[in-house]
């Protein structure tokens, strides 16, 4: 399967802003889940993030914030 799941909010911010697909939302209890597609990019973008070597517009991350904010709470 060619996904890439994270309950993580800040790194799906991140993934949506360097423009992967969202996919899907996945619940398990309390814990929501991100899905995206491409998961060899995703897990890059993800390893770059979380070594601190991943640059994105600021305004652009919050809004990604945003977003998934209200996925999470539209459903």
């Amino acid at each position: 399967m060619n996904e890439y799941k994270t309950k993580d909010l800040a790194e799906a911010s991140l993934l949506l802003v360097k423009n992967q697909k969202l996919i899907r939302l996945e619940r398990e209890g309390r814990i929501v889940y991100f899905v995206f597609g491409n998961k060899k990019t995703c897990e890059e973008l993800s390893n770059q993030f979380w070594f601190g070597e991943c640059l994105v517009n600021a305004k652009s991350y919050h809004e990604a914030t945003i977003t998934l904010k209200n996925r999470i709470f539209a459903e």
